[in-house]
């Protein structure tokens, strides 16, 4: 057994971590409350713009057949275009199983192409770990400021747009960590190129639809319209998606921090009986030793 040297030094490290876990813990909540209200501003503005193109659409007398835009028309399969795959993922630890999940739901999607995609990185635990399996990167963008909001997604945009249209690359997945809740984040797929157009707007119901779609005026044009819409639809649902990655990560280091904090404080309780244990008994041991030598004398 330890002497109470040794398990008084256990028992100040340990305590010492709790206060690092509980303060970490704390932050990631307050950080989390915050992303998590621009998720859903994020939301509302996505489903906005997607409602103007469905209105868009509904002007068209063939319910969207004959919009024809170049980032919305589907590739022809062709061994010779590879898929263009976005990782979202953390440039941080300790954030529970959040890296782990995103890595393994990318392996399974690698290990399924026929040919090795195209791959843009956002977050440096990906980036490294791609690196260390010998996978080039198109580009990786490791050095991020903490607000998603000043991430280089526009440089991502028309990297991506351009290599689209010049027909380089079949079509754009995102990977990112989908938040549902603290407890619930799962990594998934989005294809976000070619861009899909549902002639049913969500925000405007079906009896309604009609009468907006009489009112909609398009001005100067709607190719023009299109060319200024489509981008922006884009843009906003690459944001929205990076904004769930770090309520994800946010969340998910949250929920680690909790249960470490919890563990140190069972490992302090069963530490400190074990001290007060060694303690006592060796308060006993000289109080018998003191005991012995006073009958010795006498």
């Amino acid at each position: 057994m330890a002497g109470l040297k040794e398990l008084k030094r256990r028992l100040q490290s340990v305590k010492n971590t709790r206060k690092t876990t509980y303060a970490m813990k704390l932050v990631s909540a307050a950080k989390l409350r915050r992303v998590q209200e621009t998720v859903v501003r994020a939301r509302e503005y996505q489903v906005a713009l997607e409602d103007l193109l469905s209105q868009l659409v509904a002007t068209d007398s063939g319910e969207g057949k004959n919009l024809k835009h170049p980032l919305i028309e589907a590739r022809a399969g062709n061994i010779e275009r590879e898929n263009l795959l976005i990782v979202v993922g953390g440039s941080r630890g300790l954030a529970g199983g959040y890296n782990a999940n995103l890595l393994r739901a990318l392996d399974r999607y690698l290990d399924e192409q026929p040919k090795e995609p195209k791959i843009i990185v956002i977050g440096r635990k990906p980036a490294e770990y791609l690196r260390r399996r010998g996978f080039k990167l198109l580009n990786s963008f490791e050095s991020l400021p903490e607000d998603p909001f000043d991430w280089p997604i526009e440089t991502i945009l028309q990297s991506i747009v351009l290599q689209f249209i010049e027909q380089s690359i079949k079509e754009v997945v995102v990977l990112y960590t989908h938040f549902s809740s603290a407890l619930s984040v799962l990594p998934r797929f989005e294809r976000v190129l070619p861009l899909s157009v549902n002639s049913k707007g969500k925000a405007i119901s079906s009896n309604n639809r009609s009468e907006h779609s009489k009112k909609l005026l398009l001005e100067p044009s709607r190719g023009e319209v299109l060319d200024q819409l489509l981008p922006r639809i884009l843009q906003t649902k690459i944001r929205h998606f990076c904004f769930h990655a770090k309520a994800s990560e946010h969340g998910s280091r949250m929920t680690a921090m909790d249960a470490a904090t919890k563990n140190a404080d069972e490992l302090t309780y069963k530490l400190q009986l074990t001290y007060n244990k060694v303690r006592q008994s060796g308060i006993t041991s000289e109080l018998l030793d003191i005991l012995g030598g006073a009958e010795a004398i006498k």
